[in-house]
């Protein structure tokens, strides 16, 4: 990790243990375009829905193009810290530079990072919760299109992979608790090596059991191949894809439509390289779940109660709430959808039974079921929370049942999965070394 600190306000905070502010993302990257114009430029590559604007740092110029696209989700802050150090990277190792050219777009989603700003300098779950926002599913740049949502976001970057036509396009996400794991559009077996190597140096566990990946093929420890059909048949059973209306040549909908199969056009590929905030040593267990109906059915009762609970909870405030269509409203109810959705499919009564096929279930993919049983409650009542505020003492009961349902349930995440803060540093560095390790096996000759 480096720890010059010359080139902008994004470098310094890593010594402070905290991911760059968008402010200070921008301020690095614009430092650097000054410092270094031989090599860096800065450039507004498209505009959010709210007229932000979509910045992208170029460094380097040679004839290949890779993209690194950080801020995919507004929750996941881990990426802006990894562009710093990919950045100073780059600029200090020529032979990365010589084997492309290297475009960060600092963030996808500025508008709902501007709305989890809160969350950025968190230390606990419920420091992080207190001030969390992820938007509706239709909300998110990368994945709107695959359900038909136009974006701005989304067509921006669509636009800039047909005009870089990357060699390797990158998206680097993080999650509140869990392990790392990558997916790639191509076989990434050959990066289960150095995946594990960096893993193992930085001590972060590898996650083999997270639902994301619970029907892909694995070709090493937490490294996985994303293949279209089966990601559209997981994501189907959930009603929560249909047919892109406007694909391009080619596509053919669904999971096709996103941004990560869209570098294929040009015969590029992507990786997404998954890493947490804090670790839970619980998910990368690989011998068989014991008693796997029974932590099914708790699992799938627990999101059906939570989430009527709160479905209750939204339906008595929204009458005293002065606007019922705002982005953390139409935030809470991916969640509140999910959480029935996600029911249907673990209960082993019913679609569940599909998961208890032999040699499936093992105790990591149980445990990754569990912990997105505690997630996805915890994130609907947070945006509730946040979502009521405005209304003030008109829903002061609501807002002192979720304050203690946050407490509760938050204790309760925290209880079953022991999270450990996993410094900034680290998370950027393990992102990095991925992101080079796959430019190095691909791009270099």
């Amino acid at each position: 990790m480096l720890t010059d600190t010359s080139t902008g306000a994004g470098q310094a905070v890593l010594l402070h243990d905290r991911c760059p502010t968008l402010a200070e993302l921008a301020d690095t990257a614009h430092r650097l375009a000054a410092a270094r114009p031989d090599l860096c430029r800065v450039r507004t590559v498209g505009t959010s829905r709210a007229g932000r604007p979509l910045t992208l740092l170029t460094v380097g110029r040679a004839e290949r193009n890779v993209l690194v696209v950080a801020g995919a989700h507004a929750d996941e802050f881990a990426g802006r810290a990894s562009t710093v150090e990919l950045a100073h990277r780059v600029l200090a190792r020529p032979a990365l530079r010589t084997a492309a050219t290297w475009n960060f777009l600092l963030c996808l989603d500025p508008d709902g990072a501007h709305l989890a700003r809160r969350a950025v300098t968190a230390r606990t779950l419920p420091e992080y919760f207190a001030g969390y926002f992820r938007p509706a599913a239709e909300e998110q740049p990368e994945w709107a299109p695959a359900i038909g949502a136009p974006l701005p976001e989304s067509r921006a970057l669509l636009d800039l992979i047909d005009e870089l036509r990357p060699a390797l396009q990158f998206t680097l996400h993080s999650m509140d608790v869990g392990g790392t794991f990558l997916q790639a559009t191509r076989d990434p077996a050959d990066l289960a090596a150095p995946f594990a190597t960096s893993a193992a140096a930085l001590g972060i566990p590898v996650e083999t059991g997270t639902y994301d990946t619970f029907w892909l093929r694995e070709s090493g420890p937490g490294v996985f191949l994303m293949e279209p059909h089966h990601i559209d048949r997981q994501e189907s059973s959930t009603g929560m894809l249909a047919p892109h209306p406007a694909a391009r040549p080619g596509d053919t909908g669904g999971v096709r439509a996103s941004t990560w199969f869209a570098p294929q056009r040009h015969g590029g590929e992507t990786v997404i390289v998954e890493v947490p905030a804090w670790t839970s040593d619980r998910l990368g267990d690989t011998r068989p779940a014991a008693d796997a109906p029974r932590g099914l059915s708790a699992a799938a009762d627990r999101l059906r109660t939570r989430g009527a609970l709160l479905t209750e909870l939204l339906d008595t405030a929204l009458p005293h709430l002065p606007a019922d269509d705002t982005a953390l409203l139409r935030a809470v109810r991916s969640p509140l959808a999910a959480s029935g959705q996600l029911a249907d499919e673990w209960d082993p009564g019913a679609l569940g039974r599909r998961l208890l096929r032999p040699g499936l279930m093992t105790r990591a993919k149980l445990a990754g079921i569990d912990l997105w049983a505690h997630r996805v409650p915890v994130r609907a009542a947070a945006l509730l929370r946040r979502a009521i505020e405005p209304a003030g003492a008109r829903t002061a009961p609501e807002a002192a049942r979720l304050d203690a349902l946050l407490h509760d349930w938050c204790a309760r995440y925290q209880h079953r999965f022991r999270p450990v803060w996993l410094p900034v540093a680290r998370q950027a560095e393990h992102q990095a070394n991925i992101v080079q390790a796959a430019v190095e096996l691909h791009l270099t000759a």
